[in-house]
């Protein structure tokens, strides 16, 4: 493996920072294609996650939903920004496209066209709004002013996003602070060339909107173009070299919160009273109760969309390939199937039928571990596809000890199926299951075959974890990366604390007791 492979490997899919955030008062943390956050509530583990989910949505727009709005944004400044392109810049960027082939890599940009698309891709114009609007939904808040951190000093949060890059050691980072007054300050900032970015591959011929265009100007030997064909062709290229830029965040992202079960058993109630005041801040039923966040917002339309689209999928592809986690999670964990049926009123029902059973039981009637992990089913049939990012906050709920060792376990087939996955936990057998995971990684997979776990071990720059602890002065908690120590067997973190503090405990009651009798 080359060094700049290892170094990319070691940083993560991205780094997100922040300073002043909501109960965090400093963060750096790396999503990892299995993330996990530890310590104690009210320390900013799903804060800290919501926020994840807010970025992709922003920059990846939700559920696959192409273009995304980041997409729509960069478009409409390329045709109504304050700095159009000048005269020199066509004139180059038609130079260029003469030089480009189909058939072989794109030539590195003119320099006036490389500083014109930094300007852009820097810039984001409007993103600032769209960023805005995406952090108060995703938390359920009206204002900016209810993430940031108190008593702070600056009065504002500060996060940083860092993207490494996949054929240099340079990133791209954008910073955003948000402030009291409401406002989103936002600025990127761009390696020495940005040329690298279209990761020297040609267009492709049959799906490539850049190639579209860059056909189409050959054929109009170029001096002849319009400029609405020129700048339909730059904003192309803008597009894409923000896709290849971005790549690791312009993810589809889906969020399963801590309180899915209740939901789950509520949810036709809860919809019937807020769907119809549905707004793009959040599901508000009315002015005398608290907006609902899009993290449950969200979950709620997952659910009564599920149905329209089974109905909608022919019977051949409701269990294709996309479904094979799903059926795993249902085998090895379960050990029976999650159903589905629409009401009339078209809210659907979920039932839950146990191996060898003729007739399925309702939800509310199963098991709580049932109820826990039937959205997860549901996500993995329907919605998350490889590429896709995860979030499950307490992922343990409701799990005894062996089945969250073997949940941990279909948590990893996941990752190595190429779903990103973030958990937030409590449990400690699940920290240890991903660090044997990990361990195992160091057999030869011929020794691997006596061990749980065999098939999803886990590489070491594939998987980190986080430790969130409480900081008193100031007020607020900090964050730092766990590493697995084989010596101390495993990932160690603030459980080990409370382990010793019980066991000396236990120790100082038997000393008592034994005072006691010979006394």
């Amino acid at each position: 493996m080359g060094k700049l492979q290892t170094e990319r490997q070691a940083v993560g899919d991205y780094r997100l920072e922040v300073t002043d955030f909501g109960p965090i008062a400093k963060a750096s943390v790396d999503l990892r294609p299995l993330t996990v956050f530890i310590g104690p509530s009210n320390t900013g583990k799903s804060y800290l996650a919501i926020l994840m989910y807010a970025l992709h949505r922003c920059f990846g727009g939700p559920d696959n939903y192409f273009p995304p709005r980041s997409i729509r944004y960069l478009r409409r400044d390329m045709f109504y920004s304050d700095v159009p392109m000048d005269s020199q810049t066509r004139e180059d960027v038609m130079n260029w496209v003469q030089g480009v082939s189909l058939e072989q890599a794109l030539p590195p940009l003119p320099d006036s066209l490389e500083k014109f698309v930094r300007n852009r891709l820097e810039r984001l114009s409007g993103f600032d709004d769209l960023l805005r609007e995406e952090i108060c939904r995703s938390f359920g808040i009206d204002t900016l002013a209810e993430t940031i951190r108190h008593p702070n000093s600056n009065n504002s949060a500060r996060i940083t996003l860092t993207v490494p890059q996949k054929t240099t050691v340079d990133a791209v980072r954008y910073c955003i602070e948000l402030t009291q007054d409401d406002k989103v300050g936002f600025f990127g900032e761009f390696p020495s060339s940005i040329s690298f970015l279209d990761e020297a591959r040609p267009p492709d011929r049959d799906h490539d909107e850049l190639a579209y265009f860059i056909r189409h100007l050959h054929r109009l030997k170029v001096s002849r173009a319009e400029f609405d064909e020129i700048d339909d062709m730059t904003a192309s290229l803008v597009v894409r070299l923000f896709n290849s830029a971005l790549s690791s965040v312009v993810r589809a992202a889906y969020y399963l919160p801590a309180d899915r079960t209740g939901v789950m058993h509520s949810h036709q109630v809860v919809v019937s009273a807020l769907i119809q005041n549905a707004t793009t801040g959040g599901l508000r039923p009315s002015a005398n109760i608290p907006m609902l966040s899009s993290v449950l917002a969200d979950f709620l339309d997952h659910l009564i969309a599920m149905t329209s689209r089974e109905r909608s999928l022919p019977r051949r592809a409701r269990h294709s390939q996309h479904s094979d986690q799903a059926k795993r999670l249902e085998r090895n964990v379960l050990q029976g199937t999650i159903q589905m049926s629409r009401t009339e009123t078209g809210y659907p029902r979920f039932f839950y039928r146990p191996e060898g059973w003729q007739e399925a039981l309702p939800l509310m009637r199963s098991s709580s571990m049932v109820s826990e992990l039937a959205p997860v089913v549901l996500y993995l049939r329907y919605l998350v596809r490889p590429g896709d990012v995860l979030i499950i906050e307490e992922p343990e709920s409701h799990l005894h000890p062996a089945m969250q060792a073997v949940f941990a376990r279909e948590l990893a087939w996941l990752v190595r199926s190429g779903i990103r996955v973030v958990v937030t936990t409590h449990s400690e057998w699940l920290l240890d299951q991903f660090a044997n995971l990990v361990r195992l990684s160091g057999l030869p997979e011929d020794k691997r075959k006596e061990f749980p776990g065999a098939d999803e071990a886990l590489q070491p720059e594939q998987f980190g974890a986080w430790l969130f602890k409480q900081k008193r002065r100031p007020k607020g908690s900090v964050v730092e990366e766990l590493s697995i120590d084989p010596d101390a067997g495993g990932l160690v973190s603030d459980y080990n604390e409370v382990a010793e503090q019980l066991y000396n405990e236990w120790v100082r009651i038997g000393n008592r007791i034994e005072e006691g009798r010979n006394e």
